[in-house]
């Protein structure tokens, strides 16, 4: 039995190797919002607290690993018992796989979108397909704005943030998510064959002990999976608001440059007409950005609750 026990200590000193691994991992992450830009990032405190959470539970699970591989190997010395080491093991963790499941399906359903943006394409440039030449007009257009309005340029750039980044800290998300189930699967394997055919209270005390470990884990899984799902839903509703924003723009100005080439003197009910544009342009915007941040602060709340 010593002999069995310093090599399952050796096994699971190799888990906690790699947890400090995956810990890494969660230090490359932003330490503020400004990845999702001006406008929206303030809303999502949720995504930085949890990532300070993440590494605290990780932390967390690995000094338990500490504590389990010295104590275990002075079990094998004699220096004390299996019995006395584990004590009473109390019921572990509740498992967040039941709450993490709930949240991915808010997520999935989309209804913490606005109906505004909830309706609109998936990803497009701009918010109307057109032809090559009113494609091209818009663009010239937006570029002007971007150029000679400073501030429709700041209204953009508060809607753009780092998309690289967001697709960064997804990834980082789901990497870990695969870190961890393979820990945990391990861990698992561990206490079904370093102590096959071990039996006794104490053993059934450590493999319950050890149990609450693996569901640990199980729960640090699925949180990085719903922080996978929630992080890219965040970047991906800025992006496309975004640029519907960007083609309400390019398409205000280009007319707005074609009304002013034209040297025909224009009617009254045209002028009218062509204000009322100016203006409805305006409050689209506006009910966009509106509808985006409020979005997003539904989108946080699954990640604060």
């Amino acid at each position: 039995m010593p002999d069995r026990l310093r090599l399952h200590a050796a096994h699971l000193d190799e888990l906690r190797v790699r947890l400090g691994r995956v810990r890494l991992l969660v230090q490359r992450f932003e330490k503020d919002q400004a990845a999702f830009g001006a406008l929206c990032g303030w809303v999502l405190t949720g995504l930085g607290e949890r990532h300070l959470r993440h590494d605290e539970l990780i932390a967390y699970v690995e000094e338990t690993f500490v504590i389990t591989v010295a104590g275990l190997r002075d079990v094998a010395d004699g220096r004390q018992s299996l019995a006395r080491f584990v004590g009473e093991p109390d019921d572990g963790p509740r498992s967040a796989t039941e709450i993490v499941d709930g949240v991915l399906a808010t997520v999935a359903s989309r209804e913490w979108v606005e109906p505004l943006l909830a309706g609109s394409a998936p990803v497009a440039e701009f918010a109307v397909p057109l032809d090559d030449t009113e494609a091209a007009l818009r663009a010239a257009g937006l570029a002007v704005a971007m150029a000679r309005i400073p501030p429709l340029r700041r209204m953009v750039d508060d809607l753009a943030g780092m998309p690289d980044v967001v697709a960064e800290q997804a990834r980082l998300w789901a990497d870990m998510a695969g870190d961890l189930r393979a820990i945990g699967g391990d861990l698992q394997r561990r206490l079904d064959d370093d102590l096959r055919g071990a039996d006794g209270a104490d053993v059934r005390a450590y493999l319950t002990l050890m149990g609450n470990n693996v569901e640990a884990l199980r729960g640090l899984v699925a949180t990085c999976t719903a922080m996978t799902v929630i992080t890219k839903a965040a970047g991906d509703l800025i992006l496309l608001a975004r640029d519907i924003v960007r083609g309400l723009i390019g398409d205000l100005v280009a007319r707005v440059s074609g009304w002013v080439a034209d040297p025909a003197v224009v009617p009254l009910p045209v002028l009218v007409s062509r204000l009322g544009t100016v203006v409805a342009t305006t409050w689209r915007i506006d009910a966009y950005l509106t509808a985006l941040v409020t979005s997003i602060a539904n989108l946080s709340r699954t990640i604060d609750g």
